[in-house]
């Protein structure tokens, strides 16, 4: 939306840095060194803008720049000194809401990074003489309880391997989590690190241990 509005770097030479002869010269310098500044965090702005996918302060951002259009519509040279006192406070007002507005550009910037997930595809081989009825794949601490991979299909049975899963790995590495359910109704969980794998994929091998009777996961990439 705002991205397409016209809403341009600004080069400084507009009619409103024209000067004469008339109000005092060094308020008329004032005020052309005011614009200079206010133009320079404006493009700040600009790029900083076309850097994020949020469109949540572009009405904030069109406003300013209707009040900035509003400026070529002085010309210094035929204003009064208390005129261009009022002028140079307004654009320190608009410089003021554009720092603001530098600020929460660079917090969304810093959370749609953040944001970012890779994805791992993920294949898991029954190495075990079990069969299990129940997958379930999820992130760590996720409140949704997650659906079950196998529900409509046969038991993943001794032997078999299933693929087509994803995990995602997000800034934070943040584990997944592998729960299982074997047809005599024994319920197992293991937590996935995913901090080693990239796009490639990973494949989660299940094995039983005999020394330590339990099930446990090889991990192959």
């Amino acid at each position: 939306m705002y991205k397409r509005i016209a809403f341009f770097l600004i080069v400084c030479g507009l009619s409103f840095l024209v000067t004469a002869c008339g109000p005092s010269d060094e308020l008329i310098a004032q005020a052309q060194q005011k614009y200079i500044e206010l133009a320079g965090i404006h493009n700040q702005v600009v790029d900083a803008h076309q850097d994020i996918s949020d469109d949540s302060l572009d009405g904030a951002l069109i406003e300013l720049s209707e009040k900035e259009d509003e400026l070529e519509q002085y010309n210094l040279t035929e204003m009064k000194d208390e005129e261009i006192e009022q002028l140079i406070q307004s654009m320190d007002s608009m410089i003021d809401s554009y720092d603001d507005m530098l600020e929460k550009l660079s917090d969304i910037k810093t959370k749609e990074d953040a944001a970012v997930l890779i994805p791992i595809p993920v294949t898991i081989k029954n190495s075990t003489s079990f069969s299990f009825s129940e997958l379930k794949l999820y992130e760590k601490g996720d409140a949704d309880i997650p659906a079950n991979v196998l529900e409509g299909m046969d038991c993943l049975a001794a032997g078999q391997a299933l693929t087509g899963l994803l995990i995602q790995k997000d800034v934070d590495n943040t584990p997944w989590m592998l729960s299982l359910c074997d047809t005599e109704g024994i319920a197992y969980e293991f937590e996935i690190p995913v901090s080693e794998y990239g796009e490639e994929g990973i494949t989660l091998k299940l094995v039983y241990d005999a020394e330590d009777s339990a099930l446990v996961i090889e991990y192959e990439e």
